[in-house]
């Protein structure tokens, strides 16, 4: 039976009572060195007994490694973000947990203040970045710090760094051309589609609206780039690009799911039939409860993306050359009306 106590049992208090030394204790817990299988188990139950819990951060501090990733989002200071960009988020940080206790490492979500500086009472491994803005605080601050980072998005590597740095993003390059192009209407010469993005220029946003231009450069057709004001409710936005650039456009292509669906809750409630009328196209899961079917989808998991960044992030650190570990490029399917293309 575990021994009750009003403080943390501590190593003396184990070595008290199986009679050794703190050291042989402590050899015991961290593995190390050789000793007498029944000194070993006698030392075992007494910490059981007890109900001693050696100290995660002094095993991290005495070896070097803590084995836990940090995940930080750089983003999330209002309610249109918690609706925005948090369902993402989480599902990130889902796939990247279970992801991690398969490779015998644990997800701590870090917060980060404005300097980059990244608050945590145990010593993190590397950092999983969601979302950053290049120049972003939090890579430098890891760079400066030895800290290997891996970012959700494209992030160009500095010239100079002490840490190792790979990103992991979705494939724009090819797979929303091919979305836009599947959106065209049989027979039309041209289609003119809008791009809602948010406030907030990270670096999804930056290349996708990069993609976009060359897209329409392409085509001949005048680009609109539409974002949300800061502070701005997704729908609201919508509306005053229907009342604002209305006539310009025949189609939209929406960041996220959220800005999506609040194109559909305005062309609703303004009888603009979908897709009859107005094509939608988003980059999000075409599979997901939500997902509605008159909707085109590049179609990505963010769970499978959170899992890719732990895999890339173990990559780095258990690398006998970081320099052998590759960005990660990942490729979505393209979903017109439900049916792949």
């Amino acid at each position: 039976m575990r021994e009750q106590s009003d403080r943390p049992v501590s190593i003396r208090d184990v070595a008290r009572a199986a009679g050794v030394s703190t050291a042989t204790v402590s050899n015991v817990y961290n593995n190390k060195s050789e000793m007498a299988a029944a000194t070993r188990e006698r030392v075992l139950e007494v910490g059981t007994r007890l109900g001693y819990r050696p100290s995660a951060i002094g095993r991290a501090l005495r070896s070097g490694r803590s084995r836990v990733l940090g995940i930080v989002v750089g983003f999330g200071d209002s309610a249109v973000w918690q609706e925005t960009y948090m369902p993402y988020y989480r599902d990130v940080i889902a796939g990247a947990a279970l992801e991690a206790v398969g490779h015998g490492y644990s997800i701590a979500a870090a917060p980060a203040a404005a300097d980059g500086r990244i608050d945590t009472n145990l010593p993190l491994d590397g950092v999983i970045l969601v979302d950053p803005v290049p120049p972003d605080p939090i890579v430098e601050y890891c760079g400066r710090h030895g800290i290997a980072v891996v970012t959700d998005g494209g992030y160009p590597r500095p010239d100079a760094t002490t840490a190792p740095l790979r990103s992991v993003r979705v494939n724009l390059q090819d797979g929303l051309p091919a979305l836009l192009d599947a959106m065209r209407p049989a027979g039309a010469d041209l289609l003119r589609p809008a791009l809602f993005v948010g406030p907030r220029l990270d670096s999804y946003s930056s290349d996708t609206i990069e993609v976009y231009d060359a897209w329409c450069a392409a085509q001949g057709a005048s680009p609109l780039v539409w974002a949300l004001q800061p502070g701005e409710d997704p729908v609201a936005g919508a509306a005053r690009l229907f009342d604002e650039e209305g006539g310009r456009f025949d189609a939209v292509h929406s960041l996220n799911e959220t800005y999506s669906n609040a194109v559909l809750a305005v062309a609703r409630d303004r009888a603009v039939r979908i897709p009859e009328e107005l094509r939608l196209s988003v980059v999000g899961r075409a599979g997901a409860s939500g997902a509605d079917p008159r909707v085109s989808y590049l179609d990505v998991d963010p769970v499978q993306t959170g899992a890719v960044c732990v895999r890339t992030l173990i990559a780095l650190l258990e690398a006998g050359d970081p320099h052998a570990v590759d960005d990660v490029v990942l490729d979505g399917r393209v979903l017109a009306g439900g049916r792949p293309r």
